[in-house]
């Protein structure tokens, strides 16, 4: 029974934290045929990949505080509710706003799962413990976006892109099923017993933690770089390259994949400031790689090969600087994950929209490159104040 739990709990709470690329990566191989069905443009059917993640931000700094005040199990089961219900009313959307505030209430919901499960690893786990579960949801994580993307463009090959959100349904009735036997970790004498007003109101004192503040930051700038890779990956391979929506499935798995194999990589690091240090030199230098490579129009294996290179760095950040923010700020792990969590996706509904502008090729090198080089910057500048404050810990 023990050994069962401690699969089901890992298990659960790392398909939980991956509601971020099931909301944003599963349905990118049908995007085109949407504009289609819709009757719209390809800007237009975009966005609902901005609303997503708008609905994923706000979601998560609406959600996070009211954990910390009413306890984890019973919200995280009414978000996989409304996870379910919004999918449902995005498979019978009559036009294209209609589906469009479909998926800002489905970035909402998963944004519940999002911030709950990391607030219940907080709950659970500390120091190099937390840093190794962090790791383990991220190699779980990576799963998500392997199979997001294959899964959705099988489905666009078998049925249509309502076929693809059917699948995200029955996802979110699964975890919400799963949901429901997770044990509450935020017992009531641990709870902010303060009026839900005032916990709003002090959402945002988090910031006045410098190491959480530099994680954020840095947070932001690596996923603003990531988003470009996300935004405009379905338009260059399908378009530029000639792949098939199954075809970019497949390539945008394993370069999915190989973001588990980086989290998966950061357990290998005696000390996290090496870590960080190291994820955020590679990210830099591969997003030149891939600007290099959209500029010159290189074969397709070159850019894969780039691609790979810059989700390997980015997943080798990621355990730490989740671990880090959250540790740093353990009294308010739910506002702390609600805001670190959101920052991510604040940063790619900035920059999707940025890639679009004019020549994808050569938007989407310039907002990678820009992402990258700000991400070093706060990467140092936090490692030299956590090293100061003695946060930083190495991995047991």
């Amino acid at each position: 029974m023990k050994k069962n739990i401690q699969i089901f709990v890992p298990a659960t709470l790392g398909m939980l934290t991956a509601f971020g690329p099931f909301v944003t990566d599963f349905y990118l191989p049908v995007l085109p045929e949407m504009a289609g069905y819709f009757n719209t443009s390809a800007s237009n059917a975009s966005l609902s990949l901005t609303m997503g993640m708008i609905g994923l931000a706000t979601g998560q700094i609406f959600i996070g505080p009211l954990t910390d005040k009413y306890g984890r199990k019973n919200i995280l089961v009414s978000s996989m509710l409304l996870f379910c219900l919004s999918s449902f009313f995005c498979i019978f959307a009559s036009d294209i706003v209609m589906f469009n505030a479909m998926r800002f209430l489905q970035g909402v919901a998963g944004a519940g799962g999002i911030v709950i499960s990391k607030s219940i690893a907080t709950d659970m786990y500390s120091g190099n413990q937390l840093a190794a579960f962090m790791a383990i949801l991220g190699a779980i994580n990576g799963i998500a976006p392997v199979c997001a993307p294959v899964i959705g463009g099988l489905m666009a090959g078998i049925a249509s892109w309502q076929g693809v959100f059917g699948i995200l349904l029955a996802v979110g009735f699964i975890l919400m099923i799963c949901s429901a036997f997770l044990r509450e970790t935020l017992l009531p004498d641990m709870r902010i017993h303060k009026s839900l007003t005032h916990v709003y109101a002090n959402l945002f004192h988090v910031f006045r933690n410098p190491c959480f503040a530099l994680c954020v930051l840095s947070t932001m700038f690596c996923f603003f770089a990531f988003f470009g890779y996300i935004a405009s990956s379905p338009f260059i391979l399908q378009h530029e390259y000639g792949l098939s929506p199954f075809h970019f499935s497949l390539c945008f798995g394993i370069n999915a994949l190989m973001i588990g194999a980086g989290s998966a990589a950061s357990t290998r690091f005696k000390h996290q400031s090496s870590c960080l240090k190291s994820g955020a030199l590679h990210l830099l230098l591969s997003s030149i790689a891939i600007t290099v490579c959209l500029a010159v129009h290189f074969p397709l294996p070159v850019l894969m090969a780039a691609y790979i290179y810059m989700m390997i760095a980015f997943g080798l950040m990621q355990p730490s600087l989740t671990a880090i923010a959250l540790d740093s700020e353990r009294a308010n792990a739910g506002a702390a994950s609600a805001i670190f969590g959101a920052s991510g996706f604040i940063a790619g509904a900035i920059s999707s929209p940025l890639v679009a502008a004019g020549n994808i090729a050569i938007s989407s090198g310039a907002v990678m490159t820009c992402g990258s080089l700000a991400c070093l910057a706060c990467i140092l500048m936090l490692c030299k104040k956590a090293r100061g404050e003695q946060v930083l810990q190495g991995f047991s």
